[in-house]
């Protein structure tokens, strides 16, 4: 009776540790995560960027105002890249999910996280190198977060098999 209760007790630790090891190798990350940090690629509207600039400076109307609209254009970019990365992404998924040839339809999940994976690195690796002041406070996050999903954009086309490269 004893080696029962024992044998049964071991199976079922055995089972518990089983579930836990398998979910933890699940990946449980979100379709999109986010990745603007400092930046801010949804405050477009000149008032904002003029309301940001002046929260970092004290310059006068005409230097707040120039700065202001190169925030907003920074900020349009790195809105734009981001924006067709998620296209790029999307074309590879439309692209592969059927492809079963190698394997391709089972991969394009990792390959979709490896990418978000290298742009999330290329801003840290970015980011880790800068240290603005001033305006740059406002400019230097959008600039390195729309590098970064230019080389994902890049990376990712790379991959499509009907785009001219």
């Amino acid at each position: 009776m004893i080696k029962i209760i024992c044998k049964n007790v071991i199976l079922g630790f055995l089972a518990v540790l089983i579930v836990i090891l398998v979910s933890g190798t699940i990946q449980t990350r979100a379709a999109n995560p986010n990745l603007d940090g400092d930046s801010h690629p949804t405050r477009l509207k000149l008032n904002e960027c003029i309301a940001d600039v002046k929260e970092v400076t004290a310059w006068d109307e005409k230097e707040t105002l120039d700065a202001a609209r190169k925030i907003c254009d920074k900020r349009q970019s790195h809105a734009k890249q981001k924006a067709q990365f998620l296209v790029s992404l999307k074309k590879l998924r439309e692209q592969y999910q059927n492809y079963t040839n190698h394997g391709f339809d089972e991969h394009l999940p990792t390959a979709i996280e490896d990418s978000w994976t290298i742009v999330k690195s290329c801003i840290d690796f970015k980011e880790g190198f800068t240290y603005p002041h001033n305006v740059a406070i406002l400019s230097v996050p959008e600039d390195v977060r729309s590098g970064c999903y230019s080389l994902g954009i890049s990376l990712v086309e790379s991959a499509l098999f009907n785009e001219k490269q």
